[in-house]
Formats: structure tokens, sequence, C-alpha cells
């Protein structure tokens, strides 16, 4: 199986669900190049990709076979979509990578009552410190959900996101595998060696 994740983010996903889920890819960005969600597709998996920016929305209508949506992601119009869009409100992953509005699009999920399986939340502390990184981890925590991995970095030392699971979606003692502040390598090693799926 091919793989496209920058940062493996995929390879964690597929680990931890298996062959088929369901995926929301919010900040998509190019369709392939460096993408969360492509692998996923190509495996089997269904899902939504959301961009802010024309560009990448048209690219990826011409590349990918999931639906895409140019919506900005803090705004009621992306709760309508994903309510007309899922035939159930729970996801496998979630990619959620779209800068300064993804704490606004992860409210927007869990006041409109989706949830999730896991998710790869990118907020650059390297770049922004704590300005999402907190904010989000609070309302993560709220809801229930477990940092599985926090400060997930670079191997340049670079603090880039964390990575998030429900509990109650996977077998008990995935929680022994957390850590902070490792690589995105060690990361995906250690979700293949729990053997999940």
């Amino acid at each position: 199986m091919r793989f496209y994740g920058k940062e493996k983010q995929d390879r964690f996903a597929y680990y931890l669900i298996g062959k088929k889920g369901t995926f929301l890819d919010i900040g998509c960005n190019h369709p392939m190049q460096g993408n969360n969600t492509k692998a996923l597709e190509e495996a089997g998996w269904s899902g939504l990709l959301f961009d802010i920016r024309e560009k990448w929305v048209d690219l990826c209508r011409q590349h990918r076979t999931s639906k895409v949506f140019c919506v900005d992601i803090s705004t009621d119009e992306f709760a309508n979509i994903l309510k007309e869009n899922l035939e159930q409100p729970i996801i496998d992953y979630i990619s959620l990578d779209a800068d300064g509005g993804s704490l606004g699009g992860l409210q927007q999920l869990l006041q409109n009552n989706f949830s999730f399986k896991c998710m790869t939340f990118e907020h650059d502390y390297y770049a922004n410190g704590n300005v999402l990184k907190l904010p989000a981890k609070a309302l993560l925590e709220s809801h229930g959900y477990y940092p599985l991995f926090e400060d997930v970095k670079l191997a340049d030392g670079r603090i880039w996101e964390d990575w998030w699971v429900n509990l109650s979606y996977f077998p008990k003692g995935l929680e022994n595998i957390a850590c902070k502040a490792v690589t995105f390598d060690e990361c995906v090693l250690k979700v293949m060696e729990h053997n999940i799926c």
C-alpha cells in the first residue's frame, strides 16, 4: 500500500482503524502530495474533504473521488454539510489542519454531536506556541478524548501536532503506548507494534 502523508498521519489512522473506515480531511490542501487521506481513500475508506482555498478544492475535485467542499469550517455551514453527507455522526479519522480555523472547526464538530475515533490535530506549536494547542486540548479533554501522542515532533525537534483518540472505541490497553514529545516515526511504530486492528 502506498502512503502519502508527509508525517505518516495516514499510517496512524490505517493501523489504528484498519482497511475500511470514514474520514474527514479538514484543510486538505493538495489532493495527493503530503495528503493525510489519499491512501485511505485508495484503500476503500469513504470521506469528505474541506479547504477554504478554491485552488485546492478545484484540484481535489479533479484528482479525488471523495466529495470536496470550499467552506469556512468555523461556521454552521460546515456542520450542515456534515449532517447532510455523513451516514452516522461517528468518524473513524479526522485530519484537522486548518491553521487559524482549526479551533472553530473543532467546536463545530463537538457542539453538533459529531465524534471521532482518532484525530491528528496540527497546532504548529513550534511557530504559534499554545495559541491553538491549549484551547483545543481543554476542549477535547472536556469531551472525553485522550491525547495518545502529545507534542508529536519533527526529527529536528519542532513540535507539530497532537494525536487524539477516543479510548472507548479501542481494546483496553491502548493508553499504555501513550507518550509525549516523540517523533512521527516513533508514534507510528508504537501503533504498529500494539497490533490494534
